[in-house]
């Protein structure tokens, strides 16, 4: 079996290492092998040396005339027309790796996981699987083939196998392996197990890299495993492959900004990237990140270069037509996402479509069932197996690319059932938005799990509320208009809560028009009464009292006397925030006194609580500590424990102000705690503050500087700027003395 070229290699080998005065094991050190043993075999004509082992010896034994590459590629060439016999498997070249692209960019802690699988591989703990899952377009196979490559130098280069799975089976798989390793036809097995245990032995000992791309499920792969030994196998799916037992995950999302942009700029060229920064970031963002949109991108531009980047960002803005741009030859996005969709169950594609209806950045199953009707956990784990979506941040929550989510729009116009299944999952939003808001109000209603459950769902979906929201509004001929109603009476308590003031503004204009559209007096009062509270929140103190103006006309001719009191409240409020502190007390004194006569406590202990603030700015501190005490009387009354920690913060300002800080500190530990049991980041964070200049004017100023941090780290969240800059000048206050 051995050929006479073979032969003559290996002794050419040997008189060398010899003339050079070495032993194997001296050789093996200058080579940077870790043994030996391979160096007799090579010497001895029993098994082919590897290229990049030749040019090594060359170079360490000074050899310039080429004379074993020469033996090298004569013994290659003899092997290739010599009998039908099987030649070793180690005496064979097989480098099947395709190039990988010169402009590959980011992936660094992913290609980080396969290095560290191939050196597990040398250390003789392979075989170790790696499996490489991401949505279609993410770039696996690209990863996948840089990591061989990468695996090869760190020292798996006896072998590198490609396969492309596909829809091939098995024994075709292995009948391929198997040739490649020098089986002739002959004595290819007729079966699969057969044909397993000859690849399993044909590759033992062997340091080889398998790339097994794009396979279809589990048993594809399980018959293509090679047993024990330094063997790093790369599988890439569009399906997660969870039955695959004991391999290692690397999951592909899309680039960072800076790595798309990278990506996009080697195609294109740095000149031409570098004199339209913003239109390269336009399309990137555009292509949502995903490299195989990015790389198409690029390769329009390099195949146009009279084009400007702008031209083609303009031409991507155009979502209805985006994907069908986002092709370059026989590469095509719709293409990629079409292959993965085909592959799934019709309730998971029905879902999949349905699902570009989701109004919000990510949903849950409960959406998710409401837009298929029936219960959907089974048809999201499809598509997440699938990549047809994936994971958000938030546990128990799923996300769709932005593109994916345009393609499933695509397919979304044939479904029948469109506007049926919109219009169950926009009920299904409002009436659980309204149900935990409900939750929310200071006489709150039941709501499975409690309070804090209520709080949570609301933080899940805040972004799927105002998009429910703004698709009403979109919707011109009314169809989803009554599902506002009752909204805007009890969403204000969560924004108020979380100090989402731009939501809170955003949710009021919206309903604002669709008032005006359906021509009802009361639910216009209402949404500029929600305007004006978010307005304050902001700040924008005029507009606040404009829109309050106008509420209260609304609310007049609708005959909502308990929302006209709320409204004289607001306008309070925004006239303090003008510096109109005696129209403020004025207007917080008609606000008690409305609530009082309609028998609403709430109202009137929250006004009576607003009103002792306004005192305070007008230095009649003992008339607001009555108020206070009357105010913090009725809470406890009503067992409104958030109104009761806002009373108490209210006064520990007060005996701050008044230099009784031994009293503002019990105080302010009151609220504090209350505040705390509540979730309120608005109080946690100004009581904090309190806490800070009690405790500065008690003399305690290693705590006072903590609270004071405590505080400026929520005011920033909450955006309460002008209380944020006093709080930082106590600080530094603090510090200084």
């Amino acid at each position: 079996m051995d050929s006479s070229a073979l032969a003559a290699l290996g002794a050419a080998m040997l008189r060398y290492r010899l003339a050079r005065g070495l032993s194997l094991r001296q050789l093996a050190a200058r080579l940077g092998m870790q043994g030996h043993g391979g160096l007799s075999d090579y010497e001895k004509g029993r098994r082919l040396a590897p290229e990049d082992l030749i040019e090594r010896y060359e170079d360490q034994l000074q050899i310039t005339d080429g004379e074993l590459s020469a033996l090298r590629t004569a013994a290659l060439a003899e092997r290739a027309t010599s009998s039908t016999e099987p030649v070793e498997p180690s005496t064979l070249t097989i480098a099947e790796l395709p190039a990988a692209p010169s402009d590959f960019q980011g992936r660094h802690a992913e290609l980080a996981s396969v290095r560290a699988a191939a050196a597990d591989c040398l250390a003789g703990r392979g075989p170790v699987v790696v499996v490489v899952t991401g949505q279609p377009g993410a770039g696996k196979t690209t990863l996948a083939v840089r990591a061989a490559q990468q695996a090869f130098r760190v020292g798996l280069q006896d072998a590198q196998f490609f396969v492309e799975l596909g829809v091939a089976g098995p024994e075709a798989v292995l009948r391929r392996l198997l040739r490649a390793l020098g089986v002739p036809d002959a004595q290819l097995p007729t079966e699969v197990a057969e044909a397993t245990a000859m690849f399993r032995s044909r590759m033992a000992g062997q340091r080889c890299v398998l790339v097994l791309d794009n396979a279809r499920d589990e048993a594809q792969v399980r018959a293509l495993l090679p047993g024990p030994g330094p063997v790093l196998v790369v599988v890439t799916s569009r399906q997660r492959l969870t039955g695959l037992v004991g391999a290692r995950r690397v999951g592909l999302a899309e680039l960072t900004m800076d790595d798309a942009q990278a990506l996009l700029t080697d195609i294109v060229g740095a000149d031409r990237a570098k004199a339209e920064p913003e239109s390269v970031a336009e399309v990137v963002a555009a292509c949502a990140r995903l490299p195989l949109a990015v790389r198409i991108a690029g390769n329009r531009l390099a195949s146009w270069p009279d084009w400007s980047i702008a031209h083609l960002a303009e031409l991507l803005r155009d979502e209805q037509n985006r994907l069908g741009r986002l092709t370059a030859g026989d590469l095509a996005v719709r293409s990629a996402f079409a292959l993965s969709y085909r592959e799934i169950s019709p309730l998971a594609g029905r879902l999949f479509r349905r699902l570009a209806l989701a109004p919000g950045a990510d949903f849950d199953v409960q959406a998710a069932s409401a837009l298929l009707g029936e219960p959907a956990e089974a048809a999201l784990e499809v598509l997440a197996g699938a990549s047809l979506i994936g994971l958000a941040a938030t546990p128990g929550r799923y996300r769709m690319h932005d593109l994916l989510q345009l393609y499933a729009c695509e397919l979304l116009q044939d479904d029948a059932q469109r506007d049926k299944a919109e219009k169950a999952l926009l009920s299904w939003v409002f009436d659980q938005a309204r149900r935990a808001a409900a939750a929310l109000s200071p006489e709150p209603a039941e709501y499975p799990g409690g309070r804090s459950a209520a709080v949570a769902w609301l933080d899940a979906e805040a972004g799927t509320v105002l998009g429910a929201v703004r698709r009403t509004s979109e919707r011109t001929d009314g169809e989803y208009d009554a599902l506002l109603s009752d909204l805007t009476q009890l969403i204000p308590w969560y924004y108020d809560l979380r100090c989402r003031w731009s939501d809170m503004v955003e949710v009021a204009d919206h309903t604002r028009l669709v008032a005006d559209r359906r021509g009802d007096p009361a639910e216009r009062a209402f949404a500029y009464s929600m305007l004006g509270l978010g307005q304050l929140g902001q700040h924008r103190y005029r507009a606040a009292l404009a829109s309050c103006e106008l509420g209260l006309a609304d609310a007049r001719a609708a005959g909502l006397a308990a929302e006209e009191a709320e409204l004289f409240g607001r306008m309070g409020l925004a006239y303090e925030g003008l510096g109109q502190y005696a129209e403020a007390e004025a207007r917080h004194a008609d606000h008690a006194e409305r609530c009082r006569v309609l028998g609403d406590k709430f109202g009137e202990a929250a006004a009576v609580g607003r009103r002792s603030h306004t005192l305070q700015l007008l230095g009649r501190h003992t008339e607001a500590a009555a108020c206070l005490k009357l105010a913090l009387k009725m809470r406890s009354e009503l067992g409104d424990e958030r109104g009761v920690a806002m009373a108490e913060y209210r006064f520990s300002a007060l005996r701050n102000n008044q230099g009784n800080h031994e009293e503002a500190l019990l105080r302010g530990h009151r609220a504090l705690a209350a505040f705390e049991t509540h979730d309120d980041q608005w109080g946690t964070a100004v009581t904090h503050y309190e806490l800070g200049r009690a405790l500065a004017g008690l003399n305690r100023l290693g705590e006072a500087a903590t609270a004071y941090r405590t505080a400026i780290r929520g005011l920033e969240e909450v955006g309460e700027w002008q209380r944020l800059a006093e709080a930082t000048s106590a600080l530094t206050d603090v510090r200084s003395r």
